[in-house]
C-alpha cells in the first residue's frame, strides 16, 4: 500500500529561479528588441557598412511594428524586394537628376506618398512592409546622396545592405526567439473577453430568474469588456497585416468578433424592461435554471485553455433549450390561459427576456462554430467563411497621410540642400515617420496630433538632457561591450514598455530615432561634442517639420476620429436597417467601430470635454451598441403577422420604420457637420400608436383567437419595434445634450 502511494505521486516540475520572470511577455519582448538591435549593429560592423545606424533603425522599427510571426517566405521576398527597389530607385534618381531638383523632389514626393498609402491601406494592402522599406531605403539614399558617378552602385549596395541587415535580423529574432503568433494571441484575447461576457450573463440570469435587482458593478464589467474587445480589434488588424494564415481566414475572425459583441449585448438586454414575471417564471423555473447551468458549463468549455488539435466536447445547450421550449408549449393546455390573464406589459416583458435567452444560446452556438473555425498554430487551416467583396477602394485617410508624409519629406530635403542644417542625415526620416504614424499613435494610447507642438517642445528639453548625458559618458562607450550593453538596455526598456501596445506612440518613436542617432555617432572613435549636439539638433528639426505638417495639414485629432467613427457607424446602421446586401461587412464594422470610438474618446483633451461630457459620450456609445442588436433582430427572421392583426399593427409599424430612417439620417447629418444643434424627429407619437394598436388587439379579442406561438410572435414583433424606438430616442436625447460643435473648434497646439 505504501509502495503504491509513493509510486502514484507526481513529481513536482522543477522551475528555474528566473523562469517566471521570462514568462512575462514584456520581458520577452524587451529581450527580443535589445537582442535585435545588438545583432544588427554587430553584423553591420562585421560587414563594415558605412552607416550601421540604418540597420539598427530598421530592426527596431520592424520588431516593434511586426511583433508576430508572419509568412516567412513572403516576408523575406517582399522585404528584400522593397529594400532593393528603394535603393536602386534612390541611386538612379539622385545620380541621374542631381542637377534637376524639381524632378528629384517631385519623384520623392510621389514615391514616399505612395509608399505611405500602401503601408497603411487596410485591409487591401498585401505586403505593407515592402512599401515601408521602399520609402525608408529611398530616404536613406536621398539623405546621404551619391558622392560621384564612380560610386553610384557602391552607394546602392551600401544602402541595400544596411537596411537588409536590419530587416533580416528582425525576421530571424521575431521567428526564432519566443515567437508570437497573432492567431494564438487573438484566441487568448477572445477567450478573456468571452469570460467577461460569461460573468455578466451569469449575474444577469440569476437576477432575472429570482427577480432581483441587476448586478452591481455593471459599468466596471462593461469597461473591462470594451477594453478587451479593443485588444481583439487591434489583433484583428495586426494579424491580417502580418500573417498570411491569419488573413486567409479573416472572415472567420470577423464572425467571432460579431458573435462575441452580440452575446454581450444579449446579456445586457436581460436587465431591461423588468416586470413582475414570477407567475410565469415559477412554472418554468426548473427548466430555466437547468438551461442556465448548461450556459455556465458552455462558457467554461469555451474559455478553457486547449491546444489547437483538441476538440470541443459536445454542448448541452440545445437539449436544455428544447426542454424549456417544451415546457413553454405545455402552457397552451392550462385552463386559466395564463398569458391572457396577465397584464400586457408583463407578457411583453417575459417574451422579450425569453427571446434574449434564445439569442444567448444562438450566440454561444455561433461562437462555438467560430472558435472551431479560428486557425491555430500547428493546425491545418479550417474551412473559411465567405468574405465580403474586397474590391480596392480609396482609403482617403491614408491618401491624406501620404500627401502629408511626402510633403514633410520634401520640406526636409529642401532644407538640407538649401540651408545645410546640423545633423542632416536623420531629418527626412524623422519628418516622415513622425508624420505618418499619427493615427497609430491613437491606437497605442496617444493623442494623435493634439498638442503636438507641446510635445516637440518637451522633446527639445529631453534632448538637452540627453546631450549633456552623452557628453559625459561617450568616452566610456569606446569599448564595444559597453556600447552594446547601453544599446541593449535602452532597447530592452523600449520593448518592455511597448510589448502590449498596438504599435508605437510618439515617445516610443522618438526613442527609436534617438537610438539611431546615438548609433550613428559611433562612440568607439573620439566624437567631438559638436557632432553630438548637431545630431540631436537634426533629429529635433525633423520633429519640428513633422509637427508643422501633421498639425497644420489635416491634423489627426481624437475628437475628429471619434466623430468620423460614429458617422460611419450610423451610416452602416442605416444600411443594416435597409437590408443592404453586404450584411457581413456591415455587421463586422458595427461591432468594431464603437470599440474604436470608445477608445479614442478617452484621448480627447479639449476645454469643453468635461467629465460630464465624457460620461454622455460613453452613454451614447453604449446605447448605440444596443441599437445594433435591436436593428439586427428587427431585420432578421421577420415574423408574418396574421391578417387580422396586421391590419391593426402594420400601419403603426410602417410609421415607426419611416421614423427610424429619419432619425438615423439626422444622426448622420449631426456627425457629418459636427453640430447637434438642430431639430430632431421624435418617435413618441408612433410608439404611442403601436401601444394603442396592441391594446386594441387584446381588447377586441384578436389575441384570444391566436394560439400560443402566434401570441408570442405578435408580442415579439411589438417588442422589437419598441426596443428599437426606445434606443433611438435615448441616443437622440444624449446627442442633443452633447456640445459636438465645440469639438471642431479646439486649436490646442
Amino acid at each position: 500500500m505504501t509502495a503504491r502511494t509513493e509510486t502514484s505521486r507526481v513529481p513536482a516540475r522543477f522551475e528555474w529561479p528566473l523562469e517566471g520572470l521570462f514568462r512575462d511577455l514584456r520581458v520577452r519582448h524587451g529581450i527580443k528588441m535589445g537582442l535585435g538591435g545588438v545583432l544588427a549593429l554587430f553584423w553591420a560592423l562585421v560587414l563594415r557598412l558605412e552607416h550601421p545606424n540604418w540597420s539598427v533603425l530598421a530592426v527596431v522599427v520592424m520588431i516593434g511594428l511586426a511583433k508576430h510571426v508572419g509568412a516567412i517566405s513572403i516576408t523575406v521576398i517582399m522585404r528584400v524586394a522593397g529594400t532593393i527597389f528603394g535603393a536602386v530607385l534612390g541611386v538612379w534618381l539622385i545620380g541621374s537628376y542631381d542637377t534637376a531638383p524639381v524632378i528629384v523632389l517631385t519623384a520623392i514626393f510621389l514615391v514616399v506618398g505612395i509608399a505611405t498609402y500602401k503601408f497603411g491601406q487596410y485591409p487591401a494592402s498585401q505586403v505593407p512592409y515592402a512599401y515601408f522599406l521602399v520609402g525608408l531605403t529611398l530616404l536613406s539614399v536621398a539623405s546621404y546622396g551619391v558622392p560621384g558617378p564612380d560610386q553610384l552602385w557602391q552607394t546602392c549596395l551600401d544602402r541595400v545592405l544596411e537596411n537588409m541587415v536590419g530587416a533580416f535580423t528582425a525576421l530571424i529574432v521575431t521567428t526564432v526567439v519566443w515567437p508570437r503568433y497573432a492567431r494564438e494571441e487573438f484566441f487568448a484575447a477572445g477567450q478573456a473577453a468571452l469570460e467577461t461576457a460569461g460573468k455578466l450573463l451569469t449575474l444577469e440570469t440569476d437576477a432575472y430568474v429570482h427577480q432581483r435587482e441587476g448586478p452591481a458593478g455593471l459599468d466596471q464589467i462593461r469597461a473591462t469588456f470594451t477594453s478587451q474587445v479593443t485588444a481583439v480589434r487591434n489583433l484583428l488588424r495586426v494579424g491580417a497585416r502580418e500573417s498570411t494564415y491569419f488573413r486567409a481566414r479573416i472572415a472567420n475572425y470577423n464572425a467571432f468578433v460579431v458573435s462575441l459583441v452580440d452575446l454581450f449585448q444579449s446579456a445586457v438586454d436581460l436587465e431591461h424592461r423588468r416586470q413582475n414575471e414570477l407567475p410565469i417564471l415559477n412554472r418554468m423555473r426548473d427548466e430555466i435554471e437547468a438551461l442556465n447551468a448548461a450556459i455556465v458549463q458552455e462558457f467554461a468549455v469555451l474559455t478553457r485553455s486547449r491546444l489547437g488539435h483538441q476538440q470541443l466536447p459536445p454542448s448541452q445547450l440545445r437539449e436544455r433549450l428544447d426542454a424549456l421550449e417544451a415546457r413553454f408549449i405545455l402552457l397552451r393546455s392550462l385552463p386559466e390561459k395564463l398569458f391572457l390573464s396577465l397584464p400586457l406589459e408583463v407578457a411583453r416583458a417575459f417574451v422579450a427576456h425569453y427571446s434574449a435567452i434564445h439569442r444567448v444560446c444562438e450566440d454561444l452556438d455561433n461562437i462555438r462554430d467560430a472558435m472551431v473555425g479560428l486557425p491555430r498554430h500547428g493546425q491545418s487551416l479550417p474551412e473559411h467563411k465567405v468574405i465580403w467583396d474586397h474590391r480596392p477602394t480609396i482609403d482617403w485617410f491614408w491618401v491624406k497621410n501620404g500627401i502629408k508624409g511626402g510633403l514633410a519629406t520634401v520640406i526636409a530635403i529642401v532644407l538640407i540642400q538649401s540651408y545645410h542644417p546640423p545633423g542632416p542625415a536623420i531629418i527626412p526620416v524623422a519628418a516622415w515617420i513622425m508624420t505618418i504614424f499619427s493615427r497609430p499613435f491613437l491606437r497605442a494610447g496617444g493623442f494623435g496630433d493634439l498638442g503636438l507642438f507641446q510635445r516637440v517642445f518637451w522633446a527639445l528639453l529631453v534632448f538637452v538632457a540627453v546631450v549633456v548625458l552623452f557628453l559625459l559618458v561617450t568616452p566610456y562607450l569606446a569599448d564595444y561591450a559597453a556600447m552594446c550593453a547601453v544599446l541593449f538596455a535602452i532597447l530592452f526598456a523600449l520593448g518592455f514598455c511597448t510589448a502590449r501596445t498596438a504599435g508605437f506612440g510618439f515617445w516610443a518613436f522618438l526613442t527609436i530615432l534617438g537610438v539611431s542617432t546615438f548609433v550613428s555617432l559611433n562612440p568607439q572613435v573620439p566624437v567631438p561634442s559638436s557632432t553630438i549636439i548637431n545630431s540631436f539638433l537634426g533629429l529635433w528639426t525633423g520633429l519640428l517639420i513633422s509637427a508643422l505638417a501633421g498639425r497644420l495639414i489635416w491634423p489627426v485629432l481624437p475628437q475628429e476620429v471619434f466623430r468620423d467613427d460614429l458617422l460611419k457607424f450610423y451610416q452602416y446602421l442605416k444600411a443594416l436597417l435597409n437590408r443592404d446586401r453586404h450584411m457581413e461587412r456591415i455587421r463586422t464594422q458595427l461591432a468594431i467601430l464603437p470599440a474604436e470610438a470608445g477608445q479614442v474618446s478617452h484621448q480627447i483633451r479639449i476645454r469643453d470635454f468635461s467629465e460630464a461630457e465624457r460620461a454622455k459620450v460613453g452613454q451614447l456609445i453604449r446605447t448605440s451598441q444596443v441599437l445594433v442588436m435591436q436593428c439586427t433582430a428587427l431585420v432578421s427572421n421577420p415574423f408574418v403577422l396574421p391578417e387580422s392583426v396586421a391590419a391593426v399593427l402594420r400601419p403603426e409599424m410602417t410609421r415607426l420604420e419611416t421614423g427610424f430612417g429619419q432619425m438615423l439620417d439626422t444622426f448622420v447629418e449631426c456627425f457629418r457637420k459636427g453640430d447637434c444643434r438642430r431639430p430632431f424627429p421624435s418617435l413618441r407619437e408612433a410608439m404611442t400608436g403601436l401601444e394603442e394598436g396592441m391594446r386594441k388587439t387584446r381588447d377586441t379579442g384578436l389575441l384570444i383567437q391566436q394560439d400560443l406561438d402566434g401570441i408570442r410572435n405578435i408580442l415579439e414583433i411589438a417588442n422589437r419595434y419598441q426596443s428599437m424606438a426606445d434606443a433611438l430616442e435615448e441616443c437622440s436625447s444624449v446627442m442633443q445634450s452633447l456640445k459636438l460643435h465645440r469639438y471642431t473648434g479646439d486649436c490646442a497646439l
